[in-house]
């Protein structure tokens, strides 16, 4: 099957521009029919990946979605089913359909922006997820609240890091390192080095956003909730 690539690459966690908003969604759609020529008798039923006769059942970030195999569509599950948003729709799709036969994790972890040769980032970019380093200042207390609420695991480095299953068989690390007079704040992503044998290296930058935009969904709602303070 031949393979989809994200036109927007440099994905950084920010806000997403609404002129964007139709390019993405021609994008899923692209993804949606290149699924449906794919043979699905090939998926890999991975842990934390099963199937039925109607739909491909597949644990992204400890949420439950299932992928229509007639039609391609990708639901987030709940009591009643919604339409996934585009991350989910995209990750899902290249880690069904691209991920490489015996993929193996290597228990060795690399920057997202050093898990490709190819990459036009470098890692000392300062310019790196700065505006959700920017947000998270002064926010630990409330960032750990919030990534524990995510199902991650304090890896006790960082001023807030932590580890959260992507797909039960991928895992990923988040760190922030509070700012100071001489450093900016700074959000470091960590992946398996032998991550792009189960997705590409615009997923793995996809994941990364998706979870800047978990971790501030459940800040929200913890200091709505009175949390923050406390």
């Amino acid at each position: 099957m031949k393979e989809w690539r994200f036109r927007n690459s440099k994905v950084r966690g920010d806000e997403v521009s609404h002129k964007n908003v139709n390019n993405y969604a021609k994008q899923a759609e692209q993804a949606r029919e290149l699924f449906l020529k794919w043979d699905q008798s090939k998926v890999k039923l991975r842990v934390g990946i099963t199937a039925d006769d109607n739909f491909l059942y597949v644990d992204f970030f400890n949420e439950h979605f299932k992928v229509n195999r007639l039609d391609g569509e990708v639901l987030r599950c709940g009591e009643i089913d919604e339409k996934a948003d585009y991350n989910p729709v995209m990750i899902i799709y290249d880690v069904l359909c691209n991920s490489k036969s015996g993929a193996t994790l290597s228990g060795e972890w690399s920057q997202v922006e050093n898990l490709s040769p190819h990459s036009n980032f470098g890692s000392k970019d300062d310019s790196l997820y700065s505006p959700s380093g920017k947000y998270f200042s002064g926010k630990v207390e409330l960032l750990r609240k919030a990534c524990e609420n995510l199902g991650g695991f304090d890896t006790g480095k960082s001023d807030a890091g932590f580890m959260f299953n992507v797909f039960p068989f991928l895992p990923m690390i988040f760190q922030f390192w509070e700012g100071d007079e001489e450093f900016s704040p700074r959000v470091v992503f960590l992946f398996d080095k032998k991550t792009l044998e189960f997705c590409c290296f615009e997923s793995a930058w996809f994941i990364a956003a998706h979870l800047v935009e978990l971790i501030r969904t459940e800040m929200d709602a913890e200091f709505s909730m009175g949390f923050y303070g406390r």
